[in-house]
Order: C-alpha cells, then structure tokens, then sequence
C-alpha cells in the first residue's frame, strides 16, 4: 500500500500537476527535511512541484527503483524534463531538453505521505538549463 501511495504522488501530481490529489495522500504533519525548500510542509513542496511543472510542462517522472520496509519507500526517479519552456529558479525558459535522476526516502504513516528525505541534482539542472548562477531555492 505504501508504494501505491508513492506512485500515485509521481504519475498524478509530479507527472500531471493534479494537486487535487495532494489532499489525499499527505497527512497534516507532513515534514520535508530538504535543505532547499522554501518551508519545510506540504505546501513547500507543492509550491516546487508547481515551479518546477510550469518551467517543464512536460515533465515525465518514471520510477525505476522503489524499495519499501514499514512506513518507509525509498525510491530512485528517472525524469525526463522535456524542455524548459519557463523560468526557473532564476534562469528564464531556455527551450533546451533537461533529463536528471533523483533519490527520496518517503515515510507513509495510515496511507498518508508524512515524512520526505530527497536528493535532487540541482547542479545538473542549471548545467542543462543553461546557467551557473545557482539560486538555492526551488521555489
């Protein structure tokens, strides 16, 4: 069950932008202990998904590597990026193809996404976007 949860974050809200779904699988006391969010909530992490969704409308994350043990899924992404056709992060619409991986650690605690350890290559993505002027956040 926990890995459904996991994959219904990537294929409806990271994949589509449905945020709508979001209600559903994270729990209030959801905490994100990314260095790079803006707060560390849920609403921190839609607003970065929101970003990152409109600089790459067409996103595709797939999940290649999904482990899970108790409340924790930890998961490797493959994300095709598709092009950047907005600003981000400071750097504006570039129109260049963008692809990088991803690792995460997610604790679903009673189906809900409470906890969220990750490790995103923010380096390679300004590198393909074009810039090496790093803003910190992502959001």
């Amino acid at each position: 069950m926990n890995k459904q949860v996991i994959r219904t974050l990537y294929s409806e809200v990271m994949g589509r932008g449905n945020m709508e779904v979001a209600d559903e699988i994270f729990s209030d006391e959801y905490v994100d202990h990314m260095p790079i969010m803006k707060t560390p909530d849920r609403e921190g992490l839609l607003k970065s998904v929101e970003a990152a969704r409109r600089a790459f409308p067409d996103v595709r994350p797939e999940i290649i590597v999904e482990i899970a043990e108790g409340e924790w899924v930890a998961i490797a992404v493959d994300v095709d990026g598709g092009t950047q056709q907005g600003a981000y992060m400071g750097v504006p619409a570039s129109g260049r193809p963008v692809h990088w991986t991803e690792t995460h650690f997610w604790r679903v605690v009673d189906g809900k996404i409470r906890e969220h350890y990750g490790n995103v290559s923010m380096f390679e993505i300004h590198k393909m976007i074009g810039s090496h002027d790093l803003d910190p956040t992502l959001a």
